[in-house]
């Protein structure tokens, strides 16, 4: 997620990110419980995929294609978080080779 995506989506200024990732100054806890409820949208979207997948027909290939939308209206406009849904869906399905 770049700086911009996560000053938007935790309602902060670029400024504030840039600071809270290159100083030792901690968010605040508003901050913290945001990005916890961005990671739990993150994980029950992987989930989601993952548990709508047609795994009777499922080929390892099929996990190079896998797109999905991250629900929730600021999430759902990010590309950081929408590839990390995908790469948790991914893993969760490859567990099926395994």
């Amino acid at each position: 997620m770049t700086a911009d995506e996560a000053a938007a989506a935790l309602d902060v200024s670029k400024d504030e990110i840039v600071r809270w990732c290159e100083t030792s100054e901690a968010p605040p806890l508003h901050i913290w419980q945001g990005l916890v409820r961005m990671l739990d949208e993150i994980r029950l979207s992987a989930e989601e995929a993952a548990k709508s997948a047609d795994l009777d027909h499922l080929e390892a290939d099929d996990l190079n294609s896998i797109r999905l939308t991250v629900p929730g209206q600021a999430a759902s406009e990010f590309d950081g978080p929408k590839r990390a849904a995908t790469a948790l869906a991914v893993a969760t399905l490859a567990r099926v080779f395994v």
